[in-house]
């Protein structure tokens, strides 16, 4: 069997795991889950049209202060190849020359594009605010070794998850959170019918979507000089 193909199996085997503990859970009745769905999909309402993509929503994660004169908003998703190429070669500079030197808020969102992807932000989220980023990290830099180059990619997630202290029992706990999972596709509907969110990575400078995502392009945008 072909990775894509192994892949996608595993997708489905995953997107049928956190399903069946939605569904099956003790814990959970179905009218809670209703509940929660119903919930992110009102979110939209919550937001207006004034306040624009820098607005703060809920499961943001942030880097840089602010009180930062510029914002920097991405929407990635852990399996996109694009995604893992923009955080190693363009994420750090903006990192060091911009968010460390206080010329930026930056703020990451998760849109996640398949069950990998989601389960993968679920687990993010689910080792905490201080280890969020650390775990983004470790998933984008080392895509190509659990995603691509593992016959099973969930148990490149499980080696990850370890990394940031979540058992494999907490990570079953973490994809069985309606409330995580819903907040998560929820603010994905929300980028795609509001913001214009149809792929990854979508980078946003001062409220404005680019399409060039290269270190240039975007300090062109903030008006700041390359020197």
């Amino acid at each position: 069997m072909g990775k894509k193909n192994i892949i996608l199996v595993v997708g489905l085997v995953v997107l049928g795991l956190i399903l069946a503990i939605f569904f099956l859970s003790p814990n959970q009745q179905s009218s809670n889950l209703t509940d929660n769905i119903n919930a992110s999909r009102d979110l939209s309402s919550n937001i207006s049209f004034s306040t624009g993509v820098s607005s703060n929503l809920e499961g943001d994660h942030i880097l840089g202060s602010d009180d930062a004169e510029n914002i920097i908003v991405e929407y990635a998703s852990l399996t996109c190849p694009h995604c893992a190429t923009f955080h190693g070669d363009v994420f750090p500079r903006i990192k060091s020359k911009l968010v460390d030197t206080g010329k930026v808020k930056y703020i990451f969102r998760d849109y996640p594009i398949d069950p990998l992807a989601m389960a993968g932000s679920m687990i993010a989220h689910c080792s905490g605010d201080t280890m969020y980023f650390g775990v983004i990290d470790v998933l984008l830099k080392t895509q190509e070794e659990w995603l691509f180059d593992n016959e099973n990619p969930y148990n490149g997630l499980l080696k990850v998850a370890r990394l940031a202290g979540l058992s494999e029992e907490d990570v079953k706990l973490c994809l069985s959170n309606t409330e995580l999972f819903d907040m998560i596709e929820g603010n994905q509907r929300l980028a795609s019918s509001r913001f214009g969110v149809n792929s990854t990575p979508a980078v946003f400078v001062n409220n404005k979507k680019i399409s060039s995502l290269d270190f240039d392009t975007i300090l062109a945008e903030l008006g700041i000089s390359k020197d």
